[in-house]
């Protein structure tokens, strides 16, 4: 049987070769975990991490003893920081060292989340409510619900709870009446499992709140931020690859409109045609204009009489000269441009 020290060297080679291998580490909570979950994790983690329990105060040795090294890295100091810092290597946690994506991780743990009743004397990990219904009990029971504030009255000789109870706040000790009255009413409203508490990545500690940021969450942010900005862009005028189609499509409408309005006619991309066809109401499907050129005119009276403003403040002109003397827009302008504007 090998020795204690002998145990604690092979359990410092096991922890620096995991510190050297894998590049995060997750930081779990282990409260009210059975060993058999214990056992299921570390058996879905293989080829994925490893799961490491232990000491305490072993662990914080060799944190430190790692980072006073004279080949100690950056990271390896600002590991050994951040644990006494943040008093990461204290209660009852376990690590697990990775490579995969932490949402891989967190998936394993998940699997091996387990039910369970309310004991005496367990902390509440989340808010319990006795929801409102028929308990099947008989009418003497009355009293025991009276004893906990619960409103119940007697439906077809049994007792029937009025509306939805609190009996627990997240933090709570149960109580033995609480945990009884959870009993009787065959409620198991606990769930344990490993809990992902913060994430060491690379040399930054994620917290619990960081990791309840979603991918969905990024992506909605980030749209509401591009959003703002192109909004921004288009009210100041200022060309971006998010407003520039918008803007293009803005300039060649008071364009077009100004050309209806005063009978000219521009020679690129077949302006002769894209007038006539804004006269006729062929753009975007709209009804049809006045099937005079007056009453085309008239119409079209407002964007002409907009646009020398339009010009100076905005010089959508420029961008949309641009635009065509790149030579992009090849093809039927006439259908290109009735998928984003209506001419009446």
């Amino acid at each position: 049987m090998p020795s204690i020290s002998q145990e604690k060297r092979d359990y410092e080679d096991r922890l620096n070769g995991c510190l050297t291998k894998y590049s995060r580490v997750l930081f779990c909570l282990m409260d009210n975990v059975r060993s058999q979950q214990v056992h299921g994790v570390r058996r879905d983690l293989r080829g994925k991490g490893e799961l490491v329990m232990g000491k305490k105060t072993l662990q914080k040795k060799i944190v430190e003893k790692r980072a006073e090294d004279s080949k100690a890295t950056d990271s390896d100091k600002l590991f050994h920081q951040t644990c006494a810092d943040k008093q990461l290597l204290c209660g009852n946690t376990s690590m697990i060292f990775t490579n995969e994506d932490v949402t891989e991780i967190t998936k394993v743990l998940d699997g091996h989340r387990v039910q369970a009743p309310a004991r005496v004397g367990a902390i509440a990990p989340c808010d319990v409510i006795v929801p409102a219904g028929n308990t099947g009990m008989e009418p003497k029971a009355t009293a025991f619900f009276q004893a906990l504030n619960i409103a119940t009255k007697i439906s077809k000789g049994t007792v029937e709870i009025v509306s939805d109870k609190k009996v627990l706040s997240t933090g709570d000790k149960v109580d033995n009446s609480t945990a009884t009255l959870l009993q009787k009413l065959d409620i198991s409203p606990f769930y344990y499992q490993v809990e992902v508490q913060s994430v060491w990545d690379r040399g930054v500690l994620f917290t619990r709140e960081d990791l309840a940021v979603t991918d969905d969450v990024v992506e909605k942010y980030l749209l509401e931020g591009i959003s703002n900005i192109s909004a921004m862009s288009m009210g100041a005028g200022i060309p971006t690859a998010a407003t520039l189609p918008h803007m293009i499509v803005d300039a060649f409408k008071t364009l077009l409109g100004a050309s209806v309005a005063t009978n000219y006619e521009f020679e690129e991309y077949d302006g002769k045609n894209l007038r006539q066809a804004a006269l006729e109401g062929k753009l975007g499907g709209g009804a049809a204009p006045a099937a005079s050129s007056g009453g085309a005119a008239a119409a079209a009276a407002p964007a002409a009489a907009a646009l020398p403003l339009r010009l100076r403040k905005r010089r959508k002109t420029t961008t949309l000269a641009w635009a065509l003397s790149s030579k992009k827009c090849n093809g039927d302008l006439i259908d290109f441009f009735s998928n984003f504007f209506p001419f009446s």
